[in-house]
């Protein structure tokens, strides 16, 4: 479990939320701050006594690491050389609610990383009993439940695929509105029939048929369940190995007020 720092308080409810995975999971914990300015790093208290001030009473172990260079390529670097189970993060700044300023090093972190980041927008009152996932039934978004399920095994997964009617459809019977419902749903059921999870945990997973936008279906999802984790996959690699996270999953981590866990599709750890 790999945590990252800037030893700023925006970054408090990444490390206490990192505490509280490392514990509940058996998971070796990892602190890494990045070093882009070695010289400024030699001044003033050590890098490990600047750990120290920042973690909760409660952290238990755990291990620091500082590698030199930019944050956003620095931390990458160490997510991969770790083969970190999840790297958990913090927002740069909290505008109000429903804006969140993920910062240009976020930003770059959730692009770059194969592995899966969690981007902590609140404080870890309690371990994530109910996660929403949006789906958007691709092959990509199937890999990204399964990712969750091997992840947080114990929580209930409640499945959000959001379904558009058309103005024309309106305009004629309902019947039309009916079928094109109909036709979501089974589609919906052939994607939950095909996930690769144990017969338990399909048994009590929900799947949500909710008509209209990405983000009003799963905000409506979230409140109906109070979940206190929304996952989200992205869409595979572009150019340069930059993940194609979408218009739709970047507005998401703008503006779920919960914590965001963004899964890249070809991820398989969590063992």
């Amino acid at each position: 479990m790999l945590v990252a720092t800037d030893f700023e308080p925006r970054s408090d409810r990444a490390v206490d939320r990192a505490v509280r995975l490392a514990r509940d999971t058996g998971r070796e914990l990892v602190v890494v701050h990045a070093v882009e300015d070695p010289d400024i790093a030699q001044t003033g208290p050590s890098l490990e006594d600047r750990v120290a001030s920042v973690m909760p009473a409660n952290a238990g172990k755990y291990r620091c690491l500082f590698p030199e260079g930019s944050a956003p390529r620095a931390i990458a670097q160490a997510v991969e050389d770790e083969d970190a189970f999840c790297l958990v993060i913090g927002v740069a700044r909290y505008n109000s609610v429903g804006d969140f300023f993920l910062g240009t090093a976020v930003d770059l972190l959730l692009r770059r990383s194969p592995y899966p980041v969690l981007v902590a927008k609140e404080r870890p009152r309690a371990a994530y009993e109910h996660i929403v996932i949006g789906t958007d039934l691709s092959d990509a978004s199937k890999r990204g439940v399964e990712a969750a399920v091997r992840m947080f095994p114990q929580a209930q997964l409640h499945l959000v695929h959001a379904f558009h009617v058309p103005y024309e459809a309106w305009q004629n019977a309902e019947y039309v509105r009916d079928e094109l419902e109909s036709s979501a749903q089974e589609k919906c059921d052939g994607f939950t029939e095909q996930l690769d999870v144990s017969p338990a945990c399909r048994a009590k997973m929900t799947i949500e048929l909710v008509e209209g936008l990405p983000l009003t279906a799963i905000n409506k999802t979230i409140r109906k369940y109070d979940a206190r984790l929304c996952a989200l996959t992205s869409h595979g690699y572009g150019g340069l190995r930059q993940a194609l996270i979408g218009s739709t999953v970047s507005d998401l981590l703008k503006t779920l007020t919960v914590d965001t866990l963004v899964i890249h599709p070809e991820h398989e750890s969590g063992d």
